[in-house]
Order: structure tokens, then C-alpha cells, then sequence
């Protein structure tokens, strides 16, 4: 089969052969049907003969499947097939290759955090003719410190198909307290409309990592144009304010100071001087 990309998300949408699709006929497969025992493992190569003619990038779904499930369905019965599909992306190089990333959003999905994580959302546009796999880094300062975070981007490498978006995600969660994912009996909590539930963690080990104040991210992503490496760069700023715990800090601070000048009130009364009383 053959596919393309499904959505932003990096999904990929598997297709039959279509009119024109003469690249499927490059393909052969040694042996084309095999049989395996259960525990047994078995090669298949795969062989694609690329004729001079070819160009550019050609994405192909190899596609595993049991004999007797190929059976046609009989009238008014529908069948499912079940099937592994093995994506294998071939590319072509000729001169008239263009790669070319463009960065259409840099973003996070709040301007103000009260805790982390904060997550960063990277859209990204192939504006050439062959896939491209844009990899890099998310660095986080703050004021004069550089070093607050540094975050991956596409670790995994994947590839953005020609003429398509792609969206990659990564979260900053280095910080305390964080809201992480709530797991019960080793599942994943997930509320009435089939969202993950978080809740907010205090591990007091990671107290020196109270995040507060603006935050400025800096996206530099890396891709080859076939002849040398591109960059392709955002800029984002964003807020952490811990409000409650900031709120309870300004009750503990007022509450010590009504107390200190209770005290010291307290203390000149008892010692200042008693004013003689005027005689009667």
C-alpha cells in the first residue's frame, strides 16, 4: 500500500494502489508468503529497483498479513482485516530536490502557569518536495540565568511528508510542586469525558525548584536542505505564578509582622515610664 499523512499528529493514512502509482511495481519481496511457528522469526527482504527516471520521495506501507484472512466477503457480509503495516519512507536524490521548514506556530497552550508542566506546541510546515525530519531544542531563561531548561524536539525523528503540516509537542515539568498524571492501581485515572485527570505532586526533595516570575523559551530547530544544515528559530514568553502559595507566603508574612509590633508594643508599655499624677 501506499500512504500519506493523516491529520497534524503525525498519523500516517494508508491508501491502495492508485491510478499512475507505477512505483509499486519497483517492489518485490523474497519470499512474497511464508509460514511462521508461533516463537519463530523469519526475514523478508524487501527490493526496490529505482529506475533513472525516478525523483523525489516515494512512501510506501508494507503490509503483513494472515493467508486466510485475504478471503472476499460473500454477498451482504462485510469482512476485517487485520494487518501490520511496516511504513518505509524512499528518497530520490536529484537536483531539483527542494527542502524548505517553515515554523507556522510556536506555543504554549496558557500564557500564565500557576504550576508546571508547561507544554510547548512546535507546527510545523514541509514546503518542499521530499520528506524532512527538523530536529532541536527549546532552551528556557529566565532573566539573566540561560540554563533554566533545555528540551527536545522531535527526538524520535520523525519525518514531515511534502506539502504538509506536523505537529510536535514537549513538556517542561522540571519544577515542584508539578501536576502529573493520576495512576491508580498502574492505570492512567481518566475522567467522565475520557480525559487524563492530574494531580498536583509535592516532592519536597525538588523544593529548590519553585518556578515564579516571566520565562522566555527559544525554539531552534536544525534540518538538511541536502547540501548544508538549516535553522529555522521562535521566540515565546510566558508567566509561572503560584498563586496560592504566594497568597499563603503574604498571610505568613502579614501575620509575623502584626505579631512583631504586638510585641513590641507590648514590651514599651510594660517598660516606658508611669506619668506622675496631678494632686487632687
Amino acid at each position: 500500500m501506499k500512504f500519506d499523512a493523516y491529520g497534524e499528529e503525525g498519523k500516517p493514512r494508508l491508501m491502495d494502489r492508485g491510478q499512475g502509482d507505477d512505483y509499486f511495481d519497483w517492489v518485490s519481496f523474497s519470499p512474497s508468503q511464508v509460514e511462521v511457528a508461533p516463537n519463530e522469526w523469519k526475514t523478508v527482504t524487501m527490493t526496490i529497483k529505482v529506475p533513472e527516471t525516478a525523483a523525489f520521495g516515494y512512501y510506501y506501507a508494507v503490509t503483513f498479513s494472515r493467508a486466510d484472512d485475504n478471503s472476499a466477503a460473500g454477498p451482504r457480509q462485510t469482512t476485517i482485516t487485520g494487518a501490520t503495516a511496516s511504513l518505509v519512507l524512499l528518497e530520490v536524490r536529484v537536483p531539483q530536490a527542494v527542502r524548505q521548514v517553515e515554523v507556522l506556530d510556536f506555543s504554549t497552550d496558557h500564557r500564565i502557569f500557576e504550576f508546571l508542566p508547561v507544554s510547548f506546541r512546535i507546527r510545523i510546515a514541509n514546503k518542499g518536495n521530499v520528506h524532512v525530519a527538523p530536529r532541536g531544542n527549546i532552551f528556557v531563561s529566565q532573566g539573566s540565568n540561560k540554563n533554566v531548561a533545555l528540551l527536545e524536539v522531535n527526538p524520535e525523528v520523525g519525518n514531515i511528508l511534502p506539502n504538509s503540516n506536523r505537529i510536535f509537542t514537549t513538556k517542561w515539568s522540571d519544577g515542584f510542586p508539578v501536576y502529573t498524571q493520576k495512576v491508580e492501581d498502574g492505570k492512567t485515572v481518566l475522567d467522565s469525558s475520557g480525559n487524563q485527570v492530574y494531580s498536583l505532586n509535592w516532592d519536597f526533595s525538588q523544593v529548590s525548584k519553585l518556578r515564579w516570575g516571566k520565562y522566555t523559551a527559544d525554539l531552534l530547530l536544525v534540518y538538511d536542505d541536502g547540501v548544508r544544515d538549516q535553522t529555522v528559530a521562535g521566540q515565546l514568553t510566558f508567566w509561572v505564578m503560584p498563586w496560592r502559595l504566594l497568597a499563603v507566603g503574604l498571610v505568613i508574612v502579614v501575620l509575623a509582622f502584626a505579631g512583631i509590633r504586638s510585641i513590641i508594643k507590648d514590651t514599651w508599655k510594660k517598660f516606658s515610664p508611669v506619668k506622675p499624677t496631678n494632686p487632687s
